[in-house]
């Protein structure tokens, strides 16, 4: 079940029961258990407390709720008040957990949940203000706030006593993305052990996140980072997973979503990406274009004759599914985007008053204020709400941010322009687009691209502007003559891999000097992670 308004994406039963069960084995000589849960929701896990052996281990409790939507609240409060049991002491507050205890800091031994997923542009400024100090106060003060779970997260973290133990229902991002590289370096200085667990299906709907439950104890006999994969419900409930160590992952600074490689794999992947230059020394890359809506400035050849907006139009390609399987983009391409009746040219307006344009233009215009596009963040930080800043050169080339097989990177001679969904590259001097595109797609490079990039629900994978300028590649010179008959190739292939057979002999072996065995290892390792993120 979900309430996105809230960031609410609340717990299975299952799961809950899980995490109570699974915890509680870790219960030795403790005569009272304090437990916290930040964010309690629909009280699947005060539900859980109340059903599972979890009660039955520790003489008293003391369970303290904290939530802020009152109708929830008071959801839990009957729910524990139905099933209160004589050890147990319950005390629920209704607040933003942001606001708790800013000033008397009791310990808990114990703390559970599934933190709101809120993104930035959702949170006011006072709980920007607060996950800042929070941050602060943690010693990690050089993080920006993208999402409100971080802030859970660090401030439960500090509110655990000295062999306290949490664990929460978090979204993968914990994993793979950069601006959480400092929060995981911050549990691990943290907390003595921290189990991982990830899954094969989403657990539950997330705006398409995948979800994760971390494990972080304060002390442990057995300490290190450790990771399993969940392949089904079954499996979870039945405990019928191992846990592994995996140091190497910590010793690279690899993201922790690529735990299933072991140490000779992510040694030999960081030997060879390390002897070879990245894209940056080739290329220089900047995101498209922001128009702020889409769906006004894009127009199509109808709403462009009807409001006679030509003299102001640019050719734009605006998503990745607009593209063919090829890795050139041209002017016939474009040309039947239009004949179909998509989406393809951008509206430019220059920074002069409305009433220098037409009556047409005008009329278009009004269409966009009754929609209140004017009232939009980005465009109430332009001159004029309809002139839209930074219009880049024509690019050489660009690449799609998110992808789902492979990456899509294509060279541009239609001669557009592209949305904020694709990188525009410009080649530096002695360097060609064509051999670009065909150095780019072996298998060492598209297995960075799965290392450094981040996936979401559905196997898309996205590349940031920092990682794709990071992916190491070995460049190689090719021929006019040679990329034509490339991407004739690419273009008739069955799949990528029958690409990345043929490449990979001439750009890893001939080219980069690999022997056929570390070939092999390498698609070995791109495929385990591909499928990974695929589901397969």
């Amino acid at each position: 079940m979900t309430n996105k308004q809230n960031g609410a994406y609340y717990t299975p039963n299952y799961l809950a029961e899980f995490i109570l069960n699974y915890i509680s084995k870790d219960f030795t000589n403790i005569k009272h258990l304090s437990i916290l849960e930040p964010s309690v929701g629909d009280g699947s896990f005060v539900n859980a407390f109340n059903s599972t052996t979890f009660s039955r281990r520790v003489r008293s409790f003391s369970f303290t709720g904290i939530e802020k939507v009152k109708s929830e609240l008071k959801k839990t409060i009957n729910l524990a008040l139905s099933q209160r049991k004589k050890n147990t002491k319950y005390s629920f507050i209704r607040t933003d957990f942001l606001n708790f205890q800013k000033k008397v800091r009791k310990r808990f031994f114990l703390i559970v949940g599934n933190p709101p997923y809120i993104k930035k542009n959702l949170l006011t400024k006072t709980q920007i203000n607060i996950s800042e100090e929070i941050f602060r106060q943690a010693n990690i003060s050089n993080i920006k706030v993208r999402n409100i779970w971080p802030s859970f997260l660090i401030k439960c973290s500090e509110l655990l006593n000295d062999e306290g133990i949490l664990a929460f229902v978090l979204p993968s991002e914990l994993l793979q993305v950069n601006f959480a590289d400092k929060i995981r370096n911050y549990l691990q200085e943290n907390f003595e052990r921290i189990e991982i667990f990830t899954f094969n299906n989403l657990l539950f709907e997330c705006k398409g996140q995948d979800t994760i439950i971390l494990f972080a104890f304060k002390v442990h006999l057995n300490p290190g980072l450790y990771y399993t994969n969940i392949k089904d419900t079954k499996q979870l409930i039945n405990e019928s997973f191992v846990l592994r160590q995996n140091q190497t992952i910590v010793e690279t600074n690899t993201k922790w979503t690529h735990h299933s490689l072991n140490h000779d794999e992510l040694t030999l992947i960081y030997n060879i990406g390390n002897r070879l230059k990245v894209i940056e020394n080739f290329c220089n890359s900047k995101p498209g274009i922001v128009t702020a809506a889409n769906h006004f400035f894009i127009v199509d050849k109808d709403i462009e004759k009807e409001y006679g907006l030509s003299k102001y139009c640019k050719p734009i390609i605006q998503k990745s599914i607009l593209v063919n399987g090829s890795v050139v983009f041209t002017k016939e391409d474009f040309e039947k985007l239009i004949r179909d009746g998509l989406p393809t040219k951008l509206l430019l307006l220059s920074d002069s008053h409305i009433d220098s344009f037409s009556n047409k233009v005008s009329d278009y215009l009004k269409i966009g204020i009754n929609q209140k596009i004017q009232e939009r963040y980005k465009c109430i930080k332009r001159n004029y709400w309809y002139s839209i800043p930074n219009i880049p050169l024509i690019s050489e080339g660009f690449i799609f941010k998110r992808s789902h097989l492979y990456p899509k990177l294509l060279k541009n001679e239609a001669r557009v322009l592209t949305t904020d969904s694709a990188y525009s590259i410009y080649m530096k001097e002695n360097y060609k687009m064509e051999s670009l595109i065909y150095s780019f797609y072996n298998s060492l490079t598209l297995l960075y691209a799965e290392i450094l990039g981040r996936y979401y629900g559905g196997g898309v994978l996205e590349l940031t502007p920092n990682e794709f300028k990071h992916l190491p590649i070995p460049y190689v010179n090719i021929s006019e003559v040679n990329f034509e008959g490339f991407a004739k190739d690419f273009k008739m292939k069955h799949s990528i891999e029958e690409i990345l057979q043929k490449n990979d002999l001439v750009i890893l072996g001939e080219n980069l000097g690999l022997s056929l065995e570390e070939i092999r290892k390498i698609n070995i390792i791109y495929e385990k992670l591909k499928n990974k993120r695929l589901r397969k």
